[in-house]
């Protein structure tokens, strides 16, 4: 079992179609990544648990849809899910018309 955080739990609150994508690492971690459409954004859910369940990371980032598909934002998620299972420093990225959200 995972400990969900407030993002994870904002995110479940609305219950729209998703993609999704998961993944047990090699060190043990556990890798969650989200995607779905929402109006016009594709907002993003990356979720990094250590091999307790313990929370490491959950990210909610929003992309423009006029630019991005679900599984465009899937494989974004993916790969800052990965690079950050495996300790690498991760800056989620920016843009100016991305919006983070973090807990």
């Amino acid at each position: 079992m995972f400990n969900r955080g407030d993002v994870y739990q904002s995110w479940a609150q609305l219950t729209l179609q998703h993609e999704s994508y998961s993944e047990a690492a090699e060190n043990g971690c556990q890798l969650e990544v989200r995607a779905r459409a929402n109006g016009d954004l594709v907002e993003v859910l990356v979720c990094v648990y250590a091999a307790d369940g313990e929370r490491v990371v959950e990210h909610l980032f929003r992309l423009p849809g006029s630019e991005w598909t679900v599984e465009q934002g899937l494989e974004r998620g993916r790969d800052q899910a990965e690079r950050i299972a495996v300790g690498e420093p991760v800056d989620l990225p920016v843009a100016e018309t991305l919006r983070l959200e973090s807990d």
